[in-house]
């Protein structure tokens, strides 16, 4: 059994060797403001955060496999709103005799940058909180809920694999030959699919027997990685704690409230609205400050050797 919460203070972590409970906490805290706040600040500084954030794990491998999809997304719902809502004081001009209104247009902008956030932020969710550690965090209070989210999270990548190791010997046994019959091409893909989808079935049929005879779910499960708290893991709580509650009592009583609807509202600074935004970007850029921290220790590291 691997006991994260032993020997931590000799060796450098970033923010994913945070306890998986401080990891989870902070996604919560940064999907619910990518949700909720509809201020563009809030929403750019998100952005931003987020964009850094994917780059200091995993040097943006992981972003560049998705900015895209996820940008077309993006655009698709900014020229979208504007052209189907009519809503709004202040009309631009005219397509196909509907009117296009400036605060339709900032909606539908403040709408994608929001839809944007929280995708990314799933990717940076994926990275950090591995399925181990979702399996930490569920399993003693839902373990069947734990492994179908592990197994769905497996799921995707694993048949992608297994795909292209079937296509590839089959291509060496000169099947699926590019500029061929397409009626053939068709049937050897159906082929290719009847084989994926029946060596995954066996293996799962093989993996539910084996863990039915070792009792999985019969009773509480531990788990084979312990973390425990520290004192950096006490540290970060508190900034979380502090921050945190700081950006939820502002945003009840609405100190960051933005209106587009029904005339767009002018940006405006208030001493409130300062501190609230000064937390909530103390917040976000926790994750930033800790890897931030840990490249420059490996660098000094680096440069004394």
């Amino acid at each position: 059994m691997t006991d994260y919460g032993m020997g931590r203070a000799d060796m450098v972590y970033g923010f994913s060797g945070l306890h998986p409970r401080l990891s989870l906490l902070y996604f919560i805290v940064l999907l619910g403001a990518c949700m909720m706040f509809q201020h563009p600040v809030y929403l750019l500084a998100s952005f931003l955060c987020i964009i850094a954030l994917l780059f200091s794990l995993d040097g943006g491998r992981a972003l560049k496999k998705v900015i895209k999809g996820y940008l077309l997304i993006a655009f698709i719902i900014l020229i979208s709103n504007p052209l189907f809502s009519s809503r709004g004081a202040t009309i631009l001009f005219y397509v196909w005799d509907r009117p296009v209104t400036l605060e339709a247009i900032v909606y539908g902008a403040i709408f994608a940058l929001s839809l944007l956030n929280i995708l990314l932020a799933f990717v940076a969710f994926n990275l950090v909180v591995t399925p181990d550690k979702l399996l930490y965090l569920l399993t003693p209070y839902a373990p069947r809920t734990a492994f179908v989210i592990t197994v769905t999270l497996r799921f995707v990548p694993l048949l992608t694999r297994r795909l292209q190791q079937i296509m590839t010997i089959q291509k060496v046994m000169g099947y699926l030959q590019s500029g061929g019959n397409k009626k053939l091409l068709m049937r050897e893909g159906m082929e290719t699919l009847h084989t994926l989808v029946g060596w995954s079935l066996e293996e799962a049929l093989q993996t539910a027997s084996s863990m039915r005879a070792r009792g999985y779910g019969i009773g509480r499960r531990s788990s084979g990685t312990a973390y425990r708290m520290d004192r950096r893991d006490s540290i970060v709580l508190w900034i979380m704690i502090i921050t945190g509650l700081n950006v939820a009592i502002g945003a009840f009583f609405g100190v960051n409230q933005y209106e587009v609807y029904p005339r767009l509202q002018a940006l405006h600074w208030s001493f409130q609205l300062g501190i609230h935004l000064f937390s909530y970007g103390i917040f976000i850029a926790i994750p930033l400050v800790m890897n931030g921290k840990e490249w420059l220790h490996w660098r000094i590291i680096r440069s004394s050797m």
